[in-house]
């Protein structure tokens, strides 16, 4: 039984995407995958640079940083798509915070 109504677009030829690099990030314990060429776009920060491999455990093939996972994924969100979202105003202030621990600059 399909889905949606439409069938699913064909792969693309590119093989960029299948030759990127997974990339595990654990936030207290909070597991994010993303493409290493998704950390890549600003290579002026922490996860964008190779400061990161600092927090790299060669056991668990994953990085690890001790800061809060919600406020990351916000700022994970502004890897992916170049905007800072987040979900209430009250969080703004933790955001900001985490974002100074990456070197974000907004």
């Amino acid at each position: 039984m399909p889905v949606a109504n439409c069938p699913m677009p064909v792969a693309p030829r590119d093989n960029s995407k299948r030759q990127d690099e997974l990339i595990i990030l654990n936030v207290s314990g909070c597991r994010f995958q993303t493409w290493r060429t998704t950390l890549d776009r600003y290579p002026d920060t922490l996860l964008g640079s190779t400061e990161k491999d600092f927090f790299y455990n060669e056991e668990s093939k994953e990085y690890f940083f001790d800061r809060d996972p919600d406020a990351f994924r916000s700022i994970l969100n502004f890897y992916r798509t170049g905007k800072l979202h987040y979900p209430l105003l009250r969080e703004r202030h933790t955001v900001f915070s985490v974002c100074s621990s990456f070197q974000n600059k907004f």
